[in-house]
């Protein structure tokens, strides 16, 4: 069942986008797979790291070199054909130009892995420059894979833990997704570490080579929970991995944030910190959580417990969320780290100028008590919040004093469908 879901993601709107694409993110986004599909008629071409082009047309295949697959490209463009141009950052710069030249004929779609190469496209002495919309590819919306699921899923709350999986495609096709969410990820750990630490790829360009340790314990840290620069900072000049200071740090975390491998959160009243950074997938910051509890790729072999993943699980649970009701109501995700080790509140959805608070939810996987939701909703109240809601992804929690809504699984799916449809009438409405 697995192998066979397909999730209709907001990104096939790029299909009603103009002119030639250049389209980047993230390795293992669903970039090919979604563009093949939007663009079935498209001639499809792909560098491979060893130089050579793979060429497929009416599902043959054929195998030319670099050169003699730009002076087919470019026939196919003069032609007003749609060609896929695969790995594009593989491509060397003395090839631009000549497809410069064919620009506007026909619809080429540039798709790379390389943060580098977007800069180099639209670098000023670029051929390439004004020639190409960008058009960065995330992971999937929580709204799409949970619409995805919601007719497979056997229960409602299945649903919206399956569907935090799956934002990060590439999981589909190795997870049973009719088992239950935390045993699947416990047994297949390992698997899930490994692939996670391979998704840095070719995202940065040859001059950043060098920075691949330091980029590896950036994602690390912030696996394990660490998200202040500062305290980050610190760790990587005590283990002499790093020579600058704070700036540095919060430079390269900005810098894995624009490729999409880490995510930062406004922070609201929170000491010390205007940003919260974690990774922007929920299974990678799962499976590095899970590695830097017990070292499985160190080779040391601990059974993986399901009260482990619960716990890392229920914070995605309400970061995918926040993101997804932020959408609905057309505010900005917030976040709230008390003071004193007081824990936090788990969802604030700010104005959208990220300043004044809307609304603020205590958000749980489980249930959530009579006498728990009463004391989330008074904590909330007392930080200035004018309303205060209740959410669990099993079960509508029960009305309290002072309580302006609460959310079941049934209710957050229906906001899922409300945000999907309004973000495909906007679709059709660009068009």
């Amino acid at each position: 069942m697995s192998k066979n879901i397909i999730v209709r993601r907001k990104e096939e709107s790029i299909k009603n986008l103009r002119g030639w694409i250049l389209v980047y993110g993230r390795r293992k986004t669903g970039k090919t797979f979604l563009l093949r599909r939007v663009f079935d008629y498209a001639h499809y071409f792909v560098i491979s790291r060893s130089g050579y082009v793979i060429a497929e047309e009416k599902k043959e295949v054929n195998y030319m070199n670099v050169e003699e697959a730009v002076k087919k490209i470019r026939t196919l463009l003069e032609g007003n054909e749609t060609v896929i141009l695969d790995e594009f950052q593989r491509l060397p710069e003395r090839f631009w130009e000549a497809l410069a030249l064919q620009h506007p004929n026909g619809k080429l779609v540039a798709c790379g892995s390389s943060l580098g190469i977007v800069k180099k496209v639209l670098d000023r002495r670029s051929p390439l420059l004004g020639l190409f919309t960008p058009y960065k590819m995330d992971i999937i919306s929580y709204q799409d894979a949970i619409l995805s699921l919601k007719n497979i899923s056997s229960t409602p709350k299945d649903t919206l833990l399956w569907a935090l999986i799956i934002r990060d495609p590439w999981v589909i096709p190795i997870m049973s997704l009719e088992e239950d969410v935390f045993s699947e990820i416990c047994s297949k750990a390992y698997a899930l570490i490994s692939s996670s630490s391979g998704l840095v790829g070719e995202v940065f360009g040859e001059e950043e080579r060098s920075l691949t340790a330091v980029y590896d314990a950036l994602l690390r840290l912030t696996g394990e929970g660490l998200w202040k620069p500062s305290e980050i900072a610190g760790i990587l000049a005590s283990n002499e991995i790093i020579a600058g200071g704070l700036s540095t740090v919060t430079g390269l975390l900005d810098r894995l944030c624009e490729m999409g491998l880490l995510e930062k959160i406004m922070l609201w009243k929170t000491r010390g910190a205007r940003y919260y950074f974690k990774h922007r997938s929920p299974i990678v910051s799962i499976a590095y959580y899970i590695d830097q509890k017990l070292n499985l790729t160190e080779g040391i072999h601990k059974r993986v417990d399901a009260n482990l993943v619960s716990s890392v699980m229920g914070k995605e649970f309400q970061f995918s969320l926040a993101e997804m009701l932020a959408e609905y109501v057309g505010g900005r995700r917030g976040y709230t780290i008390l003071p004193n080790m007081e824990g936090d509140i788990d969802i604030i959805l700010l104005d959208p100028k990220g300043k004044k608070p809307i609304i603020g939810y205590e958000a749980k996987i489980g249930k959530i008590g009579a006498n728990d939701a009463k004391k989330a909703v008074e904590r909330i109240h007392s930080y200035g919040i004018p309303k205060a809601g209740l959410i669990s992804a099993t079960a509508k929690p029960e009305n309290v004093p002072g309580s302006y809504e609460e959310l079941g699984p049934e209710e957050i799916i229906e906001i899922a469908e409300k945000v999907s449809s309004r973000k495909s009438l906007q679709n059709k409405t660009i068009s």
